[in-house]
């Protein structure tokens, strides 16, 4: 018998309420934890081949990871550290460490050019074969505290060691096609990273492993007669410090196929377990106690300072009800429902009583009654098409049906007064950092998350009063700002937990559940410390075994584990001194729309995220409407795979369309009428096809039959993406008949025009695997193309971010780091707030003065 509050406590509408999500805590299925289950499991081997250094910090390194699957190679090179544009911020250019983890045994050409790219970062192209590139900076406080007492012979003060947490800070691991790595769907099954974020994972737990090194080595150079290793006690307290803030939230609306795949396993693992038919003392009771018991004790004791989130002496407490429900359900002395285990019970029965953080550390632990069937659920079900396919011929019945099936939530939503729902999602020039603030403050910003309240509504009203009958294709070709609704309303089908159930243009919407949710739940982040509603500072690896221990380590053994640490008297007046007597600076880089000129015969391999990101900024710039430049950006890609050349069309497109100070014509959409024949005639009002065969895909496929249609595109510049068009029809099936050569450009009323026949394919699916078939070669090996033609792609796309402003700054996930007092406050906070808000950087990174010489302007 089915358990109706299993049904509900896990229905799509509680677990998908932000506040739910923002309070989902690290389990066994997080990065975090499955990447240590799986090395231990797998008896992996981590050594160091070499680290040199100089006093000062300068140097390299490199660690070979030896797996049962093949070797796997971490190469990182070191510097002293420096003040000017020193931040956790992805706007920071100075990084204490820059390092690459690449896959299989490194040659030293891949060596050689991962140390000569890794500093351009973003116009770096990395090596054949890289994984991960990765950036960190030191704790400076914490380091020089450390090694001034390991080298006097001492170990440093463990309880300043345990508050703090970190040695290094991670300021970012780049892969997945990123500067040219692999992009994780051509890793193959088998691979030892081959797992969601394994890769991301292990470059962290590496850059753990570094921080100690680096840290005793130069203790060593500073004392080679006394200094002494740090005690594993003490080490045992470090883990990677980790800060993320905005971004995470617009990856969380823009991965939904992702977000629904770690979600549901986890609801599943989570009710497997409750179902579980567990009599009286059963010795898996044992094993639930003893967790909490561990559980308890860490919360009880630990020292993060929660604002938004449930802290530790509360989580406790509630931690306290569940065990006491759990001791009552061992003895059979619990109240059952029809059909009901004695879990489910006490999991209804706590449900209501509780923190949701502490039923989600519940959920956690419970997970680890049957720790094999979650490890089958990761190899087995860890997987997600984020391709989001639909068909342009699905009947607008069938898109009705889907609509308040999908985002009933979001049509069924209380939305806030409109003067409120103002807040706008973009990137900034200054280094394509993440922001969000009032629109008002930042007029003209892109807006990169998806508006579903608003745009679900205009849905549901634009098939209300249309023919059920009518293909879709013919109405998002009409009103093309619904197009991405349209696609994620029919690709999500099936996928309950894809998209958080918020409204995050409200003003008053809290960023930082969101934030948490990436990182605490997915990653396996913890001690995630929220600051301003908006950015999370927390912990990686926080307990896990070293590599001298992983052969004796347990997987649930390390995490929620308290370790005591005494403050050492004698080492308060080595933390109290300052690190510098210089104020580190923070001069943010604005973004080229010009490119640099590069050699003719240059030519760099580009990855589909590179292509789809760069793809997505430059229709932001050409102006291409919110709702829209996804199946721009999606067309543009396509044109490449079909023609690689189509490159040089749409840099040529965009030359012609962006002016120096990044403005650009406003966009249009094309014009379809039936001309008397029944041919189909678009006016594309003089757009590059690049920026509407979106839109005219839609159009074609919606007119489109067995018998074929004339179709007549005007006013159209092919700039290359004529191939384009073909294979973007053959993705929903629809054919170009052959004679009819869509690159044939005849005399048009606006420039040029293109003619073509289109009809239904007599075999959809082999239509459709022309498209998929090229696209699994991108994802494998990549697209070759001219460096020039590429870059002058990639930087005229940087007008699609929005000039970074004082004003702008604020719009961050710090504020104390960039506002200057007399300046105007950005209306999402109390200027009270912000003076009273302390840094969660815990004093031991250095950012800039808190007083700047910027005048007090927007």
């Amino acid at each position: 018998m089915r358990n109706p509050y299993l049904d509900e406590v896990f229905s799509p509408g509680r677990v998908m309420d932000p506040r739910n999500l923002g309070a989902m805590q690290p389990n066994r299925l997080s990065a975090s934890r499955s990447f240590i289950a799986r090395m231990l499991r797998e008896g992996w081997r981590i050594e160091r081949d070499h680290l040199r250094l100089d006093a000062r910090g300068n140097g390299d390194a490199r660690y070979t990871i030896t797996t049962p699957a093949g070797p796997l190679t971490f190469a990182a090179w070191l510097r002293e550290p420096r003040g000017k544009n020193r931040t956790g911020r992805i706007i920071g250019t100075s990084w204490d460490m820059l390092g690459t983890l690449i896959d299989g045994r490194a040659s030293d050409a891949q060596i050689a050019a991962s140390e000569r790219e890794l500093p351009k970062l973003y116009e770096g192209r990395a090596p054949e074969g890289t994984l991960i590139w990765m950036r960190s900076n030191q704790s400076l406080r914490l380091f020089r505290h450390v090694r001034d007492a390991l080298a006097a012979g001492e170990q440093p003060d463990a309880a300043e060691v345990k508050r703090v947490g970190y040695l290094m800070r991670n300021t970012g691991l780049d892969g997945n096609g990123t500067f040219g790595s692999v992009s994780f769907p051509a890793i193959p099954k088998g691979h030892p990273l081959a797992l969601s974020y394994h890769a991301q994972m292990l470059s962290a737990y590496l850059m753990r492993e570094l921080s100690v090194d680096v840290v005793e080595e130069l203790a060593r150079i500073d004392a080679p007669g006394s200094a002494v290793r740090l005690d594993p006690a003490v080490r045992g307290n470090i883990g990677v410090g980790n800060g993320s803030a905005l971004g995470l939230v617009m990856f969380v609306y823009n991965r939904p196929a992702l977000i629904n795949a770690y979600v549901s396993l986890t609801v599943e693992a989570v009710t497997h377990v409750l179902e579980l038919e567990l009599e009286p003392g059963d010795a898996r009771f044992d094993r639930l106690e003893r967790l909490l018991d561990r559980t308890i004790q860490y919360r009880a004791l630990e020292d993060t300072q929660y604002r938004v989130f449930t802290n530790g002496t509360q989580l406790a407490a509630d931690l306290r009800r569940v065990r006491a429900a759990v001791r009552a359900a061992r003895r059979g002395e619990i109240v059952r429902g029809p059909g009901e285990t004695l879990l489910a019970a006490a999991h209804r029965f706590v449900a209501a009583r509780v923190t949701p953080e502490a039923l989600h550390t519940f959920n956690s632990l419970l997970i680890e009654l049957d720790p094999e069937h979650a490890d089958a659920l990761l190899a087995e079900r860890l997987s997600f098409d984020e391709t989001l396919e639909w068909d342009p011929r699905t009947p607008v019945s069938a898109v009705a049906e889907a609509l308040h099936g999908v985002f009933g939530w979001a049509l069924e939503l209380p939305l806030n007064d409109p003067a409120h729902r103002d807040r706008v999602w973009y990137q900034s020039r200054a280094a394509e950092e993440p922001r969000s603030g009032p629109a008002e403050e930042v007029p003209g910003a892109h807006e990169v998350i998806p508006n579903y309240p608003s745009r679900a509504r205009e849905l549901a009203d634009l098939l209300a009063a249309s023919d059920p009958a009518a293909p879709i294709g013919a109405l998002v070709a009409a009103h093309p700002e619904l197009e991405h609704m349209v696609r994620s309303v029919l690709a999500l089908r099936g996928q309950p937990y894809a998209v958080p159930h918020a409204d995050p243009h409200d003003i008053d919407f809290v960023p930082v559940w969101l934030v948490r949710l990436m990182n605490a739940f997915i990653h396996g982040v913890d001690r995630t410390e929220d600051y301003l509603n908006r950015s999370v500072l927390g912990l990686i690896f926080d307990g896990a075994p070293y590599r001298d221990e992983l052969a004796g380590a347990r997987a649930d053994g390390w995490w929620w584990r308290y370790r005591p640490a005494m403050p050492a008297a004698a080492a308060e007046a080595a933390l109290a001194a300052p690190v510098s007597a210089t104020a580190p600076t923070l001069s943010p880089v604005e973004s080229a729309i010009r490119a640099p000129r590069h050699p003719e015969a240059e030519r760099i391999t580009m990855k589909f995220r590179e292509l789809r990101l760069a793809g997505g900024r430059a229709m932001q710039a050409l102006n291409v409407p919110e709702g829209s430049w996804h199946g721009a950006r999606d067309f543009f890609v396509t044109a490449l795979i079909a023609d690689p050349a189509a490159v040089a069309g749409f840099g040529a497109a965009l030359s012609r369309a962006i002016a120096d100070d990044g403005s650009a014509p406003a966009w249009r959409a094309p014009s379809a009428t039936r001309a008397a024949g029944g041919a189909l005639e678009i006016d594309c009002h003089g757009a590059s096809l690049h920026a509407v065969g979106h839109v005219l895909v839609q159009a074609i496929a919606a007119a489109a039959d067995e018998a074929g249609i004339d179709v007549r595109l005007d006013g159209v510049s092919g700039d290359g993406a004529e191939p384009g068009l073909a294979l973007a029809l053959a993705r929903v099936g629809i054919e170009v008949e052959a004679g009819a050569d869509p690159a044939g450009a005849v005399p048009g009323s606006a420039g040029t025009a293109l003619r073509l026949r289109a009809r239904v394919s007599d075999d959809p699916a082999a239509t459709r695997e022309r498209y998929r078939g090229a696209f699994r070669r991108l994802i494998a090996e990549g697209l070759e193309v001219p460096a020039q033609e590429w870059w002058d792609v990639y930087y005229p796309g940087n007008a699609g971010l929005y000039p970074d402003t004082p004003l702008s700054r604020q719009h961050t996930g710090t504020v104390k780091d960039v506002y200057v007092p007399g300046q105007r406050l950005t209306r999402l906070f109390d200027p009270a707030e912000v003076a009273n808000a302390s840094d969660p950087n815990r004093d031991t990174d250095q950012l800039a003065s808190l007083s700047t010489p910027h005048p007090a302007s927007v």
